[in-house]
């Protein structure tokens, strides 16, 4: 069964007929289905028709190729930016309804791959291929992985939860100290040059990738010690390591 022609066939219990996608589109008053006895009917009415009317669910009643329509209806993506909540040059998931920014999904986007998947949909095909329902995995053996394909994925979709947090835009920026650098400070990181090390793929293992991201907050509470801002960083790394247990598995 092709899904994607304009006319599919459809059947509600003994009720058969035709339905017109562009005439659906248009609301569930528009008469989109043509029945085989050459009736012209709204969802509803064939629903029906078909001697489903107290089910009063034609997406569920309705069926095609064995199918009911609520598993065939793709949401419109959104016009929105998933991340930043923006409009713009937006990059469509194939899957979800999600759009993105090519800068705000973190991952790199190939416009020319069809169908693209983006990150979040990436994670959860790889959750459905191996699934981990009870952490299972030490952190220091997740540390000590070298950052292949699924690794450097989970650390790019880590980032992104870290970034997608309103709180965490003090933190995307190169910080004002780092020109005049505590004797304290060995080293000062923030997010955007995370992401730019992680798309440059010079991250040899996952440690790495962890311990710059841990490296941002222990330098804001060496900054900030003894001030009520050091709360932020805590509150963030808090999420941050929270997540990084989550999306590694880890016990």
């Amino acid at each position: 069964m092709n899904f994607k022609r304009s006319i599919l066939p459809v059947t509600c219990g003994p009720a058969k007929g035709e339905l017109y996608k562009e005439k659906m589109k248009q609301g569930i008053s528009a008469k989109c289905i043509k029945t085989n006895d050459g009736k012209q009917l709204t969802l509803k009415e064939f629903e029906i028709e078909g001697n489903h009317e107290r089910s009063k669910n034609w997406k569920l009643s309705v069926r095609c190729g064995g199918y009911p329509l609520k598993y065939l209806i793709k949401p419109e993506n959104s016009n929105i930016c998933e991340m930043c909540h923006k409009g713009g040059t937006l990059f469509c998931c194939d899957t979800c309804p999600r759009s993105f920014h090519e800068t705000c999904h973190i991952r790199h986007i190939d416009p020319s791959r069809v169908p693209w998947n983006c990150i979040f949909c990436e994670i959860k095909f790889i959750q459905k291929m191996c699934p981990e329902r009870q952490p299972c995995h030490q952190e220091s053996e997740i540390l000590e992985r070298k950052m292949l394909h699924e690794e450097h994925l989970k650390c790019e979709f880590l980032l992104l939860k870290v970034c997608h947090w309103s709180k965490s835009s003090f933190f995307i920026q190169k910080p004002y100290y780092s020109k005049k650098r505590s004797q304290s400070l060995t080293k000062c990181v923030w997010l955007n040059k995370i992401k730019e090390t992680l798309a440059s793929k010079l991250y040899l293992q996952v440690k790495d990738f962890v311990q710059d991201m841990r490296l941002i907050f222990q330098n804001h509470r060496k900054i900030y010690e003894g001030q009520k801002f050091i709360m932020l960083g805590i509150q963030i790394e808090a999420k941050f390591e929270k997540n990084f247990k989550d999306i590694f598995g880890i016990q």
